[in-house]
């Protein structure tokens, strides 16, 4: 059997373009499926990268980062106008930027295409299937052969469940709602929000060059019998926020939720995965990341498809060895537990509402004083919490 190339990446986001480059150096052949009319086109995220994967890759000193991130801004709403936020600033910090991911996948493809690696765009993998030592993938352009395959396609991992590797849980997944607004703040800034109509997830406010975006990452079991509906979340977000301006962009997709414990397959025959398509996301109560993970797993991957073709394509196990040895593993493993507490809707409703209540009366000066130990007891127990979940689940977080 001939093949087109000795890899065929599948998506040309982050982790399918990173991949790209590091199994080009490699001195693969590699060609890459987008099914966008260019990177970038067909994908909707928050907005925010950590840049320390990205810059041991490329030179990104003509990047198009939008702001550096100087300050964080951490938001708990409870209802009836009430939230307690916090905040902390570093001038001097470069870890993060702001990104809008239109134009910067488009540079960063062009920074593939640079060192020889092929895109073929608008191009839609619709099934795939096993033959003669290799994958063959079916796309409105004919037909694709390859010994190996690294799949970059997203959180719905076409490639996988075409090869029966795979099926889709609510559980496993958060809907991710998105606006970009035509209004600007002259620094950058990072605004995580939480407490958002008792749904699982939080939202999150990201400052641009001349723009802002917004919007939601939510669970979508929570959101299932839930009176808010999905079309809707955004807009009742911005409008509790207090964020005004025109909408220049609405999109939204899907997110994976699995953690550490419960990846899924990571690697089969002629097959490796990547990104978001292996449910490599991180949210540990204070960061969320995924484009860092995405861009390092993709090096991995490139790094091991070399290895994989000198053993024949006959074993690709060296892929998760491997991953288990970089950050992005090692990272996921530590965050697994305060990453399963913050699937609990509680987080969510029960235990703001109680510190809202407990802040608010002991700010309040009304003759009737009592203890701050009073008072979170008495609202634990007019809230009907269990005061030995709330310490595990305070012992969880702290990992």
């Amino acid at each position: 059997m001939s093949f087109d190339a000795d890899v065929v990446v599948v998506g040309g986001g982050l982790a399918g373009i990173s991949a790209a480059i590091t199994a080009t150096r490699e001195g693969l052949s590699v060609i890459v499926l987008e099914r966008g009319d260019y990177s970038g086109s067909k994908n909707v995220a928050g907005g925010r990268m950590y840049i320390h994967a990205l810059k041991d890759l490329v030179d990104i000193s003509d990047a198009p980062l939008e702001r550096k991130v100087e300050r964080e801004i951490y938001e708990v709403y409870c209802g009836n106008g009430r939230k307690i936020s916090f905040s902390y600033e570093d001038k001097n910090r470069v870890d993060s930027y702001t990104v809008l991911r239109a134009k910067f996948d488009q540079w960063f493809a062009k920074k593939a295409e640079e060192e020889g690696v092929l895109f073929s765009y608008s191009t839609l993998v619709s099934n795939a299937r096993r033959e003669k030592g290799g994958i063959t993938l079916e796309t409105n352009r004919g037909e694709v052969r390859a010994p190996l395959v690294i799949e970059a396609d997203g959180v719905t991992a076409g490639i996988s469940r075409y090869l029966g590797l795979r099926n889709l849980k609510p559980s496993m997944l958060m809907l991710g709602v998105k606006e970009v607004i035509g209004t600007a703040w002259d620094e950058g800034v990072a605004r995580t929000i939480i407490g958002f109509e008792g749904l699982k997830g939080g939202g999150f406010v990201y400052s641009n060059r001349d723009t802002l975006s917004i919007g939601l990452t939510v669970k979508v079991d929570s959101l299932q019998g839930s009176e808010v509906k999905a079309q809707d979340i955004v807009e009742k977000f911005r409008e509790m926020i207090g964020i005004e301006g025109p909408i220049l962009e609405y999109s939204a997709h899907l997110i994976p939720y699995y953690g550490y414990a419960n990846l899924p397959q990571l690697n089969a025959e002629n097959l490796i995965v990547t990104g978001d398509a292996a449910g490599f996301l991180i949210n540990d109560g204070f960061t969320i990341r995924g484009m860092d993970l995405a861009i390092e797993s993709g090096k991995v991957a490139g790094k091991a498809a070399k290895l994989i073709k000198d053993e024949n394509y006959a074993d690709t196990s060296i892929y998760v060895k491997m991953l288990e040895e970089s950050f992005v593993m090692r990272d996921m493993k530590k965050a697994w537990k305060s990453f399963s507490l913050l699937g609990e809707k509680r987080i969510f409703s029960d235990y703001p509402k109680v510190l809202c209540e407990v802040l608010g009366d002991m700010f309040l000066v009304n003759g009737e004083r009592r203890t701050l130990r009073e008072e979170l007891m008495e609202k634990i127990k007019e809230e009907n919490l269990n005061l030995t979940q709330m310490v595990l689940d305070l012992v969880r977080f702290i990992g």
